[in-house]
């Protein structure tokens, strides 16, 4: 196999906008990178069956009848379907591009024109927020195609983990960072990514994603306690509350029902 570009670039793209954004992928010429088991061996043996799963859906497509069809599919439609499953790859010569539906992309190449196309939707404002720097770029040396997949799995780990971590504390996000944390731990966190080596390991700790994971972990714990907290203060004045009108209603009629 051809040896791939090892830089990567990390960027955020509005996650209502994904099915928008594949297709103008599409438009410029990127396919869906349709992995096959034999050809792919090596990679499909890599990984664990779970994130398998997570990170190439299109081993799915692994008859060639599937895959014709899906090839006459218009873009918009194609678009679609992409926008259905948690992580989509797509190719154009060298290049690659990651998405995971939350809207966290990696662009990997090292073709700065085709970066600044890429990053033209990029939310930059998003990634300054969760405390991220949007120049940020990482790279790896090693020219092994399960390699840079599974380190793109884990700085999905490490900006999602960030992003989680700061929406939990806007109220109003609360309960849709709460859903979208219990998933992606149940999805991707806590599944052993491989048994064939102990990169993602390496990279867990290079990248300190314990440490990350049980501080947005606490700080859930923290604030779900105090949510039910207030609904429980809540509860009980809306009760007093109660008590009170029904009092003075008992009162008035009382009074009204007395001969003086």
């Amino acid at each position: 196999m051809e040896q791939m570009k090892k830089k990567i670039y990390p960027y955020l793209i509005d996650e209502r906008r994904m099915a928008g954004y594949y297709e103008l992928l599409l438009e410029d010429k990127f396919k869906l990178k349709i992995f096959d088991k034999k050809k792919d061996k090596e990679l499909y043996n890599y990984f664990m069956p779970g994130i398998r799963d997570y990170l190439f859906w299109s081993f799915n497509l692994n008859t060639k009848e599937l895959i014709d069809e899906y090839k006459e599919l218009g873009n918009d439609l194609k678009a679609a379907i992409c926008s259905r499953y948690d992580c989509n790859i797509f190719e154009k010569d060298k290049d690659v591009v990651v998405c995971f539906n939350t809207g966290i992309c990696f662009a990997v190449t090292d073709d700065k024109n085709l970066l600044k196309k890429l990053t033209k939707y990029e939310d930059i404002q998003e990634m300054e927020y969760i405390n991220l720097r949007a120049e940020n770029a990482y790279e790896l040396k090693d020219t092994k195609q399960e390699h840079l997949y599974a380190y793109v799995l884990e700085l999905y780990k490490l900006i999602y983990l960030n992003k989680v971590n700061k929406y939990l504390q806007n109220s109003n996000l609360f309960d849709k960072s709460r859903n979208g944390f219990v998933e992606f731990s149940q999805k991707v966190y806590v599944v052993e990514e491989t048994d064939k080596d102990k990169f993602c390991n390496t990279l867990k700790e290079k990248l300190k994603l314990d440490k990350l994971y049980i501080t947005v972990e606490n700080q859930f714990d923290l604030l779900y306690k105090n949510n039910r907290l207030n609904e429980n203060l809540m509860y009980k004045r809306f009760t007093l509350i109660l008590l009170v009108v029904f009092v003075i209603i008992g009162i008035i009629i009382l009074f009204n029902g007395l001969d003086f």
